[in-house]
């Protein structure tokens, strides 16, 4: 005797789509005056942090990203805790023909930050310095000579006495 599974497929799949259907339905209702939770709770995702000293570095970048020729901000940046009197190197590649502009941020307006680029060598590489009217934002503007692997150093005065949570941004053109 030859099978039927066609009539057997026809009958069943339609009983489980409604039963699926039944289903979703019964989980999505609440009782009256239940609140739902929020769609990232749901998810199991949590809230993004704000980084606020990255926000201050970023509001000091944006007049250098609007304008004819502005800078395009990269979305690496770098952040950590630094002690007064201290330096921190980052390693980059830096590519010739490029123009580059580092942001440094910490917390503390009272604070003084510098930030410097060197070559491989360990050469400085000339640049522009960056000030703005308060001490813990500074900038630099670097156009490297060639192709090859940089080290910003960024530094925090001792004007403060505590340890200070920084954080670097960088755009280029």
């Amino acid at each position: 005797m030859r099978a039927k599974p066609l009539r057997f497929a026809a009958s069943v799949v339609p009983g489980v789509v409604a039963l699926s259907l039944l289903s979703a339905s019964l989980h999505a209702q609440r009782p009256e005056g239940e609140i739902s939770p929020p769609a990232e709770e749901s998810a199991g995702q949590a809230q993004p942090v704000i980084d606020e000293v990255k926000l201050i570095a970023q509001r000091a970048a944006m007049a250098s990203l609007t304008g004819e020729n502005p800078f395009i901000l990269r979305e690496s940046s770098w952040s950590g805790m630094i002690d007064p009197g201290k330096a921190r190197l980052i390693q980059l590649q830096l590519f010739k023909r490029n123009e580059y502009h580092f942001w440094m941020a910490v917390p503390d307006r009272d604070a003084g930050v510098n930030v410097h680029i060197y070559d491989g060598n360990g050469e400085i590489v000339e640049g522009e310095n960056i000030r703005y009217d308060v001490g813990n934002v500074a900038g630099l503007i670097v156009r490297p000579s060639e192709s090859g692997v940089y080290y910003l150093r960024i530094s925090l005065q001792t004007t403060v006495a505590t340890p200070q949570e920084w954080s670097v941004i960088y755009a280029y053109r």
